[in-house]
């Protein structure tokens, strides 16, 4: 019953409105030139989608802001409980947002480049975006007491974005669609992927560090002190 009983709260909890805000204006990239009469190419559609995603991904940070944090740090469920409910909100809302971007970019595709695109990969670049929001995320909750963690986990986002589009090309992961580099640049991402992955069950499971526990304990004992005086 008490791991249940967090999950309501948590929701309640989440900062939502900057995560709607930055999906909508992800949204916004792929939906004006779909919604104008320009003929794009394959290339500048994943161009598009890879913009849309980094402003979604950076959305996905505020999920995990928690102002709450250190009034909860007593609570008889585990910290990774609260972790896990963010993460699935986070996974639920990127994959819709996903699902709803490739749509709009197809059916306002000229001339049918949208049917060009390579969607399995572009969705693995998405997969990775959104695996780097939660990983930096979670990895700053579980350092910082205060629990407010979207100044550092969405700087980081756009610090990975930018370092993955300006690697030199044997690095390179976002390539042009029709590069034979395409298969070698996913097969970089899925290893980005896996790190990602085993950083965030990492963080989310680590064990309070014993520091953490005797400052706890400290601050406990003026009370005892206090009920015997």
């Amino acid at each position: 019953m008490n791991r249940l009983a967090v999950v309501w709260p948590t929701l309640r909890a989440t900062r939502q409105a900057p995560l709607l805000g930055a999906m909508a204006a992800g949204l916004a990239i792929v939906t004006v030139p779909a919604a104008l009469s320009v003929t794009l190419s394959p290339d500048n559609l994943a161009t598009l989608l890879r913009l849309g995603v980094a402003c979604a991904a950076v959305g996905l940070a505020f999920l995990f802001d928690d102002p709450a944090k250190p009034t909860t740090a007593t609570a008889p469920a585990p910290a990774w409980h609260g972790i896990a409910i963010r993460t699935t909100v986070a996974t639920t809302a990127m994959a819709l947002w996903w699902a709803a971007a490739i749509a709009i970019t197809r059916a306002g595709a000229q001339e049918g480049t949208g049917d060009h695109l390579p969607l399995p990969g572009l969705t693995l670049e998405a997969s990775v975006l959104g695996a780097v929001a939660v990983a930096a995320a979670v990895v700053a909750w579980r350092f910082t007491p205060r629990g407010i963690v979207s100044p550092t986990a969405a700087p980081v986002v756009l610090v990975v974005v930018a370092a993955l589009a300006f690697a030199p090309r044997r690095l390179s992961v976002f390539v042009s669609v029709t590069s034979p580099d395409w298969d070698a640049a996913h097969h970089r991402l899925a290893a980005l992927l896996t790190c990602c992955l085993a950083v965030t069950l990492a963080a989310a499971t680590l064990r309070p560090t014993s520091r953490g526990r005797s400052t706890a304990g400290d601050t406990a004992l003026p009370d005892r002190a206090g009920s015997r005086g």
